[in-house]
């Protein structure tokens, strides 16, 4: 869909004021013209992205002319290159992050880089990866981990997601099962001896069990993701588990979001 215009009269007027108090601009603008973000502009939102060089079209002027706020909708390539930080961030706080409110003076008149059905294809891949929604505190740490819009458990992020854990998690770490191991399920629900299950968790892993954390694997299964080298607390027999189905023992401990959020990211994103 094509991007909402919204009427810049009707914009908080502490935000009219933030971006265009005490400012004077007299080249003449019109809507449908192209324009960019001239270098070392803040987003009026946040105050924290950097939006050199962004492009976009004016899709409205104010008509209050000691404002000079025009509303711009963000070309393709804009709108393909927008940080998901930012994107996140702007779907939180209510903002629409496909357009932006600026005075005229923080851009410059521009040549255009595609056609506005170009934007309208960009803008309905980004919904159908953001949509609306609010990003909660996990997907928002989830997201800054893999790069793009794309979240999906994939080889590549699964390489991704290795290299931050091996590079975050720190040790020691207790672990044990966020729940029952496959192995254990037909026990636990009945119908199979009690014996042999307590026999066999002699010498097979119990989610039941308290391990402590050796490493990770370098090699990354297609199936199961990550695989953790783990230790038994009671035997000390050794392991190789997937993190997935871990979780650490210490609620408070940073291990504890880090491998809660992988095993989140592995069930939702499959």
């Amino acid at each position: 869909m094509a991007a909402v215009s919204f009427l810049i009269k009707g914009l908080p007027e502490n935000r009219v004021t933030a971006i265009a108090k005490n400012r004077k601009y007299h080249v003449i603008m019109k809507i449908g013209d192209s324009v960019k973000v001239k270098q070392g502009t803040l987003d009026p939102d946040f105050n924290q992205y950097d939006m050199s060089g962004w492009q976009g079209r004016i899709t409205a002027i104010a008509p209050n002319n000691k404002t000079n706020l025009i509303e711009i909708a963000w070309d393709s390539i804009t709108l393909k290159q927008l940080p998901k930080e930012f994107i996140e961030n702007s779907i939180e706080d209510g903002y629409a992050y496909d357009i932006m409110f600026l005075g005229k003076e923080d851009v410059e008149l521009t040549k255009p880089r595609d056609k506005e059905k170009d934007a309208e294809k960009q803008l309905e891949k980004l919904e159908a990866n953001y949509g609306n929604r609010t990003f909660d505190a996990e997907e928002r740490r989830i997201a800054t981990i893999l790069p793009g819009n794309e979240l999906s458990v994939t080889e590549e992020n699964q390489k991704l997601y290795f290299d931050y854990l091996q590079k975050n998690l720190q040790k020691p770490i207790l672990l044990t099962g966020a729940e029952d191991f496959p192995w254990e399920e037909k026990y636990l629900l009945g119908g199979w001896s009690k014996k042999e299950y307590e026999k066999l968790k002699k010498t097979q892993p119990s989610y039941t069990d308290t391990f402590e954390f050796i490493e990770l694997s370098e090699e990354i299964d297609e199936m199961y993701g990550i695989i953790a080298k783990v230790k038994r607390s009671t035997d000390k027999k050794q392991f190789m588990l997937p993190l997935w189905d871990l979780k650490c023992v210490d609620r408070n401990s940073k291990n504890y979001e880090l491998i809660s959020d992988y095993s989140s990211w592995m069930t939702n994103y499959r």
